[in-house]
């Protein structure tokens, strides 16, 4: 029993650790708690979420392609009226 809650317990920890976090911070390195956080998905989505980690449907999101970061909207469809960034 102990073992297969060990096994689940390892499981949980992995996927959650899929995801990384982006956060906005000052000259020397300090979190800014009042600025918005990013989450980058392991398939290349972007979402802005808040200081909880919960994610913002409200605001822009974006999708990672090669080295092109392209906008979409909150489903994941690409909107061609908004500015694309490159990566350089």
């Amino acid at each position: 029993m102990k073992f297969t809650l060990f096994t689940c317990l390892i499981i949980f920890a992995c996927a959650a650790q899929a995801d990384r976090r982006i956060y906005s911070t000052d000259s020397i390195g300090n979190r800014q708690y009042d600025k918005p956080s990013y989450t980058i998905t392991d398939n290349g989505r972007i979402y802005e979420t808040d200081s909880i980690g919960n994610r913002r449907y409200d605001k822009q999101s974006y999708r990672i392609e090669g080295d092109k970061i392209l906008p979409t909207d909150s489903i994941g469809n690409r909107q061609y009226g908004k500015p694309q960034f490159g990566v350089k």
